[in-house]
Formats: structure tokens, sequence, C-alpha cells
């Protein structure tokens, strides 16, 4: 500023002086022009952050919650993380009204008539892991509460039924198991469809199935049997199978659970599916009731949907029937950050767990 107004001064003067006569001294030279000022360099965008692993975070996880299992199994399943693979965000395209979904790859190469009524879905690699039900180390829990009844040895063959994400069968495989899991989520198959999704994995491998199992006679056949553990996590509930909503209400069949078989049928084929020795685990995790005067919830009734008897005239040996286990439940889901800020006797309202336990008899 102050180099300006001294520019103006000057100028003025100049301008007010009489024009010097040629022949006397010269007039003075002109001020020196001001030295240009510099660009301002512009400092580069710092590159954003990378975005979080869901792998990490799964390992960050798991070695929160190696402190609460106990089994070898199960902390060998958790230490299983470091050698998951990171997804990719991938695109599948639904088509609700078929009940049908392809991945991107399978719609690129359908015609255009094919294509009506889908839409696509993103799909981030946290929802490759969690899709709609949290955390696959939950897991964990049904290994340990399974392990003290295999037999020993490490197991080769597990059946997840109502698999719900790929976590826990990725996990599995690198484990050494031959892991299987079925569910009628068509979503399910074509998000699990690259490469390195499914088949051989670490020291095991990953097969997925979809459809009515053990009612579809061709999916009961790919299936086969000689399994040393099946499991059903938040699938086989009592209020999806038998529901009992109040006088006056009705539950949406699309809300329930059809097995395609009767209960009696369903047990034997669990059973027959078994090796000798095998093990059958329902485990629950449900939230509470709602009051008569509500809409009635099925997924809170979380008891068995199968009685002790019906399970033991298949030839099960009961180890546990409807066992809570809500205090595991209430340090897993603190660990997990699923409180939300929430006391621990807040918590413990929110969330009930129930599990049963059957072997086949040798």
């Amino acid at each position: 500023m102050q180099t300006a107004l001294a520019a103006a001064a000057l100028c003025a003067s100049l301008a007010a002086a009489p024009q010097q006569d040629p022949g006397s001294a010269p007039a003075p030279a002109p001020p020196a022009p001001a030295e240009p000022r510099p660009a301002a360099v512009t400092q580069p965008s710092p590159e954003p952050e990378p975005a979080p692993k869901i792998t990490d975070k799964l390992k960050t996880d798991a070695a929160s919650l190696a402190p609460i299992v106990s089994s070898g199994l199960a902390k060998e399943f958790l230490a299983a993380t470091a050698r998951l693979a990171e997804p990719a965000p991938r695109t599948v395209y639904r088509n609700r009204e078929r009940g049908t979904a392809v991945s991107a790859r399978d719609f690129e190469s359908m015609s255009a008539d094919a294509r009506t009524g889908f839409t696509a879905r993103e799909c981030s690699p946290e929802f490759y892991f969690e899709t709609g039900y949290g955390s696959p180390l939950v897991y964990a829990r049904v290994l340990d509460l399974a392990a003290p009844h295999l037999a020993k040895g490490v197991p080769t063959k597990v059946l997840d039924y109502g698999y719900g994400s790929i976590g826990q069968l990725q996990l599995l495989a690198h484990c050494g198991f031959d892991a299987h899991g079925v569910d009628i989520e068509p979503l399910f198959p074509a998000l699990y469809s690259e490469p390195g999704d499914t088949g051989s994995m670490g020291k095991g491998s990953v097969a997925i199935h979809t459809g009515r199992w053990p009612a579809d006679e061709a999916l009961k056949g790919a299936i086969g049997g000689g399994y040393a553990l099946i499991t059903s996590k938040n699938t086989l509930k009592n209020g999806y199978v038998h529901p009992s909503p109040p006088a006056g209400q009705t539950v949406d069949p699309k809300r329930l659970l059809q097995l395609g078989v009767g209960d009696a049928e369903f047990v034997a084929q669990v059973h027959a599916a078994l090796n000798p020795g095998g093990v059958f685990v329902i485990y629950n995790i449900c939230p509470p009731q709602n009051p008569p005067d509500k809409e009635y919830i099925p997924y809170a009734d979380g008891t068995s949907p199968f009685s002790r008897e019906m399970l033991e005239k298949a030839g099960f040996e009961v180890l546990a029937f409807d066992a809570r286990d809500e205090p595991w439940v209430l340090d897993c889901f603190e660990r997990l950050g699923y409180s939300q800020g929430k006391s621990r006797e807040e918590l413990a309202k929110d969330y009930f767990c129930w599990y049963t336990i059957a072997r086949r008899r040798p």
C-alpha cells in the first residue's frame, strides 16, 4: 500500500512541473518499474485418506473377541481373519418380482428385454462380509459351544443352514474345513460369484447352495452328507417356523421360514447328513418381543422349533436345549461396538439368546 501511494505522488508532481527546455539538463530517469510479484504457488490438494479395509476391521474385532472364546477351534477361527482377502466393491442386479439376481458380468451378457425389471445394487466390501446380519465373527461362539462335543481331530465338513454371509465359511475353510452354506436368498450366488469367493481356500474349501434344503432333492444330492457339524444361526427360530401372534393378528408368510418338509422329516434329514457323533447346533440372538397390543415379531422367538422329544426320536442325544446365552452376547456386542453408548443393563433389555445342541449317536 505504501509503495502505491508513493508512486501516485510522484506521478502528480511530474504532471504539475513545467516541461523542461531541450537545452537544459536532462530530465531525471523515470523510476524503475516495480519487480513483478511472483505468481502464487498452488499447493496440491492432499490425497484423500484411503477407506479403511473391512479385513483390517475384522482382524481388530477378532483380537477383541479372542479373550471371550475358550476352545482352540474358536481361537483358530478368529485368527484366520489374517488370511481373508479384501473384496472389491461390486454391483449385482436384482429382479424382486421374479425372485432372481445376477452378477454384473451376467447382466452385461443379457439382452435388453431380459434386463427388464432388474435394478442395480452397489455392494461395498462391508456388505460382502456383513450383508444385513452383522459380523461373521459371532459364529465363533457357535464353534465354542460345539467344540467340546465334536469327535477328536479337526472335522472336515461343515454345513451352515441359512448362512447369510460368506465370511464364516471362508474363515472355516482357512481352518481346514470343507465349508458348505445353504440359503434361499438369490442375491448371494450373484454377490459371491467372483474368482476367490468360493472353491479351494487355505487348507479347505467353500461351497454355497441356493434353495430349500432338504426339500429340494437335487439340492439335497449336491449338499450330500458326511458332515461333522451342522449349524444354524438366527435362522431356525421357533417364531419363523411356528409363529404364535396374539389373537387377532396374522403374520405375512414372506416373513416366515418355509422348511418345505415337516418338522420330523427336517430333523431326520439333519440326522442323516451328519456322521455318527456329528453335532447339530441351533443358535439364535433375538430382540425383545412386542407387547400383545403391538405387531408380533416372528424373529423375537429364538427357541428351538423342534422339541427335545422330536430330536431324541430322530436319534439325537440332546446336550443342551433352549439354553440361555445372554452374558456372552452382551460381552460380544460391547466388544464389537454394538452397544451405542448404552450401559450393560440397558443393553440386556435389547438382546436375548437361546441355543440347542444335539449330537448324532455313534
